[in-house]
């Protein structure tokens, strides 16, 4: 099966990294806009557009997207099982699917912010 021989405790390093990472990345933009002085147009754009918050807001995408996947893993192994839904026969392909498609949908937030922000 897909990610079948999961570790707990790497899983929860990673979720608790991405938390970490988000968080700091959270204080950063709240401090811009609580201390940096004028939140006009032009102060956001030189902000926002500086490489090293460029470098900062993917890191903060790819912390989302480990944060996300670790916890929509979580529920696709918890919750689609064989013996739920009446299916017990289908539940690993089902489960597979959930899987695909989130990893889709994910790959299209990174592509949609990597050209956002670069």
């Amino acid at each position: 099966m897909f990610w079948s021989k999961r570790r707990g405790v790497r899983d929860f390093m990673l979720q608790r990294l991405t938390a970490v990472i988000l968080t700091v990345y959270t204080l950063l933009v709240l401090g811009f806009f609580l201390f940096g002085g004028a939140t006009d147009y032009a102060s956001f754009i030189a902000f926002f557009g500086h490489p090293a918050m460029k470098a900062a807001s993917s890191i903060a995408v790819l912390a989302t997207i480990g944060h996300s996947w670790v916890g929509l893993w979580t529920i696709g192994t918890d919750y689609i099982q064989p013996g739920h839904w009446g299916l017990p026969d289908y539940a690993d392909k089902i489960r597979l699917g959930y899987q695909v498609g989130c990893l889709a949908v994910m790959g299209v937030y990174f592509l949609a912010a990597m050209i956002a922000i670069w």
